[in-house]
């Protein structure tokens, strides 16, 4: 469940009689199936003046019950929400909520039409204009909402929309060089995770870019024959002294296994040339296999063998 107090300004305070915390209580069995047994997802935060503070959950309350979109009509959803809301939430903090709720259901009308092609379509004009979609979605959530709901629900989906944008226009642009290219991609890249609100998929983000870095440093230092101190110097920057001993360790049994590779090839490769492609040349590699490798290690060399 999400803590009332999260997305609260810091003079702000949450009334203690309020339950404000949407996913308090299970929904009842007359709900659709989908939505029965579950919890509420979702949050409806309000100040000390009984005031709505818009959050993120806010939104994910409302697609929660809008997932059910299928099973019953909208219409019967939307009396749905809006009870919810009024059942859990004081005034005027409820009728603030509703009236977001009922924008955010255009909204989403709106969105649906975006995509759909016109009676006469220009030919000039791409079928799929990212960055025209992406203008048309900011102008729809201007007509709709204020700037901190907008914050709120679009936040960090548009920080990686921003993103994802950037990368596409990146590899499209072929004037760029690579270096150049993936400099743009990287300043894109470090923009979103210092966006992103939640600070533990910012520091998930944050790992997963380091550990992206270090396999593909790693590579290209390896093709350009970087000393193993080389390698761990790059490596030292990403990770703990811990992981590149463990990693320096991991390249060494790995260099050595395709080294038992390249011997156990030349060797088979021997068998069959002096017996041919015949059973008994098939059971002395079979042999060979079972006491150069481990079982583990054995599927290994299948995969190897079958892509060469």
């Amino acid at each position: 469940s999400t803590s009332p107090s999260s997305g609260l300004p810091s003079h702000q305070t949450l009334t203690n009689t309020s339950p404000i915390t949407a996913n308090a209580t299970p929904l009842p069995t007359s709900l659709p199936k989908s939505l029965q047994g579950t919890q509420v997802d979702g949050e409806i935060i309000i100040d000390e003046n009984k005031q709505l503070v818009v959050t993120a959950g806010l939104r994910r309350l409302f697609d929660y019950f809008l997932s059910a979109q299928g099973e019953e009509p909208l219409s019967q959803i939307e009396q749905r929400v809006i009870a919810y809301i009024r059942e859990h939430t004081p005034e005027p903090a409820a009728s603030q909520a509703v009236n977001i709720f009922q924008n955010y259901l255009t909204y989403l009308t709106a969105v649906s039409q975006l995509d759909k092609p016109k009676a006469q379509p220009n030919p000039n004009v791409s079928a799929l204009d990212l960055s025209a979609i992406k203008n048309q979605l900011q102008q729809l959530q201007a007509r709709y909402f204020d700037a901190k709901t907008r914050e709120a629900f679009f936040g960090d989906e548009q920080a990686l929309n921003d993103y994802n944008m950037t990368v596409v226009e990146a590899n499209q642009n072929a004037q760029l060089s690579n270096d150049q290219r993936q400099a743009i991609i990287d300043k894109a890249q470090t923009a979103y995770i210092a966006s992103v609100k939640d600070a533990n998929l910012q520091t998930k983000l944050t790992q997963q870019r380091n550990i992206d870095k270090l396999l593909a440093q790693t590579q290209q230092m390896q093709q350009q024959g970087a000393t193993q101190s080389q390698i761990n110097a790059m490596r030292s920057q990403y990770v703990s002294p811990e992981a590149v001993k463990r990693l320096e360790q991991l390249d060494q049994s790995e260099a050595q296994f395709a080294q038992r590779v390249a011997t156990y090839q030349t060797q088979s490769n021997q068998i069959l040339s002096k017996l041919g492609n015949v059973p008994q040349a098939q059971q002395q590699i079979v042999a060979l296999q079972q006491t150069m490798f481990t079982p583990e290690e054995r599927l290994r060399l299948d995969v190897l063998t079958k892509q060469r």
